[in-house]
């Protein structure tokens, strides 16, 4: 198929360090790996879809005398449709990941890549029902591709690009050149998403792709992890000895994970299965466990990438910046809060992606069903 094809390639490239021998922490390539994965899985969904309801038109038209049950026929397009894609998917993160060394990610990388393949398939099935004929078909593609590409905040950085796409932006940089404007406006984010880009599927998944790999990492979720039990903990002020205890396990613990060595990959899969028992209450902390996890292989370098870490990094100082009062969505912001209401980016995204695709769904049905109408009158 295509899809191991395009990982060996597009990861063979990309395996470069700036330190000369490849490892996963100075990869430079990272960021763009993801970013060009999300591109497949939706190039795949849309080409393997675009032309699959006008071959199918003839037979609904036969049958629309009969009252054919286009949800049914909509879901199973899109079950077959899904399943297809998730085996590319799988096969796209297994090669691609193992290639580039990263580790501990495939579920979290194969959801994602899935539900960007599942927005291309919702998609290719309603440009197939608007055409005619494969070859339009197949000549609309690269219109709705392209500008997932440039306007997904990979190969253009939303600070780069032309402002005035963001209509709230426009309006005022308009007030501000008037003499009766606010002067105490707060400054603009530069990470700020355009409102346009806002439409962009791409612009939801590669956002939640690289805050996944900068946060839900196999050390950084862990260390994250302890530290919400021990200021949990602190908050509470219990004095009594077994929270002492525990709080006094978690610190132990975090202290262990930020500079924890192991032999091999192998070795720090074992000890963070051993940290995994501390965190989840099942025993004490025991320094003897770990008397042996030192050697060249620390668990920074192999599942914490510089390049992604500076993306986030670069986001949580903009949106905490004390000049801009309440903080503002920026690309990358682990948190989005609208009308009020703070959500994590996982949640907040993810819903947006299955939302549109269930939406576009929505609408081929729509068309499907008018088609038919028109044809049978």
């Amino acid at each position: 198929g295509v899809s191991p094809v395009l990982a060996l390639l597009i990861a063979t490239i990309l395996r470069y360090s700036e330190s000369g021998k490849y490892d996963f922490a100075s990869a430079y390539h990272i960021p763009t790996f993801l970013f060009l994965g999300l591109i497949v899985a939706m190039f795949l969904g849309l080409t393997n879809s675009a032309d699959d309801i006008i071959r199918d038109r003839p037979v609904l038209q036969r049958e629309r005398n009969v009252n054919v049950r286009l949800s049914y026929y909509v879901v199973s397009k899109t079950l077959t449709l899904g399943v297809f894609a998730l085996v590319q998917c799988v096969l796209f993160v297994l090669i691609g990941n193992y290639i580039l060394e990263i580790r501990g990610m495939f579920w979290l990388d194969l959801a994602i890549m899935f539900m960007t393949a599942m927005g291309g398939v919702a998609l290719g099935l309603l440009i197939s029902s608007l055409v005619a004929d494969p070859k339009t078909a197949a000549n609309i593609v690269p219109l709705v591709l392209i500008p997932q590409i440039i306007m997904g905040g990979a190969l253009i950085k939303y600070e780069d690009m032309n402002r005035n796409l963001g209509l709230l932006y426009s309006l005022s940089h308009w007030f501000s050149e008037h003499p009766n404007a606010d002067k105490n406006r707060k400054t603009e984010s530069k990470l700020q998403v355009p409102l346009v880009c806002q439409f962009i599927a791409m612009r939801w998944s590669y956002e939640e792709m690289i805050v996944a790999q900068a946060k839900l990492n196999p050390l950084t979720r862990r260390q994250d992890r302890a530290q919400r039990e021990i200021d949990r903990l602190v908050a509470k002020q219990r004095k009594d000895p077994e929270a002492d205890k525990r709080l006094n396990d978690l610190k132990e613990t975090l202290a262990l994970l930020s500079g924890l060595e192991a032999k091999s990959a192998g070795e720090l899969d074992h000890y963070l299965g051993l940290v995994d028992q501390i965190l989840n209450g099942k025993g004490p902390f025991d320094r003897a466990l770990f008397k042996n996890a030192n050697g060249p292989v620390t668990a920074e370098q192999i599942y914490v990438n510089q390049k992604v870490s500076d993306l986030m990094s670069n986001a949580e100082m903009d949106q905490s910046d004390y000049r801009r009062g309440n903080k503002p969505n920026v690309f990358f912001g682990a948190q989005k809060r609208y009308f009020g209401i703070k959500f994590g980016v996982f949640f907040f995204n993810t819903a947006v992606l299955i939302l549109s695709t269930l939406g576009l769904l929505a609408l081929l049905h729509w068309i499907l069903r008018r088609e038919l109408e028109v044809r049978r009158n």
